[in-house]
């Protein structure tokens, strides 16, 4: 019983950073560049652009899921959470260094590294880790 229950709170985190973890990332990233008055696409621009959140952000995701999933039982959830937003900004930083072909300023470059930051921090406090209690056992006679 405690490998299954220990297969299936690795799943529930697996997909919380699987499936929310790009959507939420894309959904900052659209919220940064509005913010900084950038405007690409509009709706035609936010359909286009999620299969391509999901193409470029599972390699961060990944990596985040396994940091995530190695301290779930080592540390407390707050510190937790904390980790999980210093590793995904820089795996973030890192991911756009590797794939842009662009000169990018460092203001521009550290502040794609919220992105990242903002949804590990979501998807490990999503993903805590919680105690499954099975059925109590009566103790009548």
């Amino acid at each position: 019983m405690r490998l299954a229950e220990s297969v299936g709170r690795g799943m529930k985190r697996f997909l919380i950073f699987l499936l929310l973890g790009p959507l939420l990332g894309f959904l900052v990233f659209l919220l940064r560049n509005v913010s900084a008055g950038k405007i690409v696409g509009g709706f035609i621009g936010f359909v286009f652009g999620l299969p391509f959140a999901y193409l470029f952000g599972l390699p961060i995701v990944l990596v985040m899921w396994v940091e995530d999933w190695f301290l779930s039982d080592k540390i407390g959830l707050g510190m937790k959470v904390a980790t999980s937003a210093c590793v995904g900004y820089l795996a973030s930083i890192a991911m756009l260094l590797l794939t842009s072909a662009l000169h990018l300023q460092l203001p521009q470059i550290l502040s794609f590294g919220i992105v990242g930051s903002i949804l590990a921090a979501v998807c490990s406090w999503l993903a805590r880790r919680t105690k499954i209690e099975g059925p109590r056992s009566s103790s009548s006679p």
